[in-house]
C-alpha cells in the first residue's frame, strides 16, 4: 500500500535550487547573468599606468624610423652600392649619356666582359684639371695578350679571336653588343700584354671610346677600380640588369 507523503515534501522533491540549470553538453549553465557581463566592456577597469599614446609620441616613433632608415641607406651606399651617371657615348649601344647605374665594389674580382667605372688619372676636364671616374667593358685580365688588327677590326685574346656575329640588325662580340668593329688604333701597336695588377679596358663604341689603346689611359690599376656595374635604374623604361 502506497504511503500518502504529505504536501510540504512534495514541493520539496519538486523545487530545484534558485538559480541552477542542468548540465548542457557537459558543462553547467548558469542562468544568472551578472550586471557586468550584460553591460558589456562598458565600466572596465583602465590598468594601472595604462596612459593613451599621444600626437608628440606618434611624431617622435615617425622620426626614429626615418632616423634608423637613412642610416641604412648611408650603410648601404657606402659599403655595399653606390650610384655612378654615364659621361658620353663611348659604351653604346649599351650604354647612354646620362643614364644611371648601380655599381658594387664589395668583394668584387675582375672578369672579361665585366662593365666597370674606373678612375682615370691623366684625362682632362673642362675646367682644366685632369682626372674622372669613366665607364668601359673589361677586355684584358692581368697577363692576357691582346692584339687587334685595326684593319679587320678583330681582336684577340692569347690567340684566340674573340666571335663577332650579327644578330637581330645588331653587331656583338664576346657575347656582348658593341657599336662598331675596332678600327681606330688610338694611336696605339695594337699589341698588349696586361701587367699583374692591372686591367685593359675598352668602350663598345670602339670607334668612339678613348680606353686602354689611348695613352691618356692606358693599363688601369687594380686599386683604381671603382665598381663593377650590375643595374641601370634610370631611365625607368631602361630598368634592368646589364648583362644578357
Amino acid at each position: 500500500m502506497e504511503e500518502n507523503k504529505p504536501d510540504n515534501e512534495l514541493e520539496e522533491e519538486n523545487t530545484v535550487e534558485e538559480g541552477y540549470a542542468p548540465e548542457i553538453d557537459g558543462g553547467v549553465q548558469n542562468t544568472e547573468e551578472s550586471e557586468q557581463e550584460k553591460a558589456g566592456d562598458v565600466g572596465k577597469t583602465v590598468p594601472e599606468g595604462f596612459r593613451p599614446r599621444g600626437f608628440g609620441v606618434e611624431v617622435c616613433d615617425w622620426f626614429d624610423y626615418l632616423f634608423h632608415a637613412v642610416i641604412i641607406v648611408m650603410v648601404v651606399f657606402t659599403f655595399l652600392t653606390r650610384a655612378a651617371t654615364v659621361d658620353g657615348t663611348s659604351m653604346l649601344p649599351t650604354l647612354e649619356d646620362k643614364q644611371l647605374l648601380m655599381i658594387s665594389e664589395l668583394g668584387y674580382e675582375p672578369e672579361h666582359n665585366d662593365i666597370v667605372v674606373v678612375w682615370s688619372g691623366n684625362l682632362p676636364n673642362s675646367d682644366g684639371s685632369r682626372g674622372k671616374a669613366i665607364v668601359k667593358r673589361v677586355i684584358g685580365l692581368p697577363g692576357d695578350h691582346i692584339q687587334i688588327d685595326f684593319s679587320a677590326g678583330r681582336v684577340t685574346r692569347n690567340g684566340t679571336e674573340l666571335e663577332v656575329l650579327t644578330k637581330d640588325g645588331q653587331l656583338y662580340e664576346d657575347g656582348h653588343k658593341i657599336n662598331t668593329l675596332t678600327n681606330d688604333d688610338e694611336f696605339s701597336s695594337g699589341d698588349f700584354t696586361v701587367p699583374e695588377g692591372h686591367l685593359f679596358v675598352m668602350g663598345d663604341n670602339r670607334n668612339g671610346s678613348t680606353d686602354s689603346r689611348s695613352y691618356l689611359i692606358g693599363y688601369i690599376e687594380r686599386r683604381e677600380v671603382i665598381g663593377k656595374a650590375y643595374l641601370r635604374f634610370w631611365p625607368l623604361d631602361k630598368f634592368g640588369g646589364l648583362y644578357e
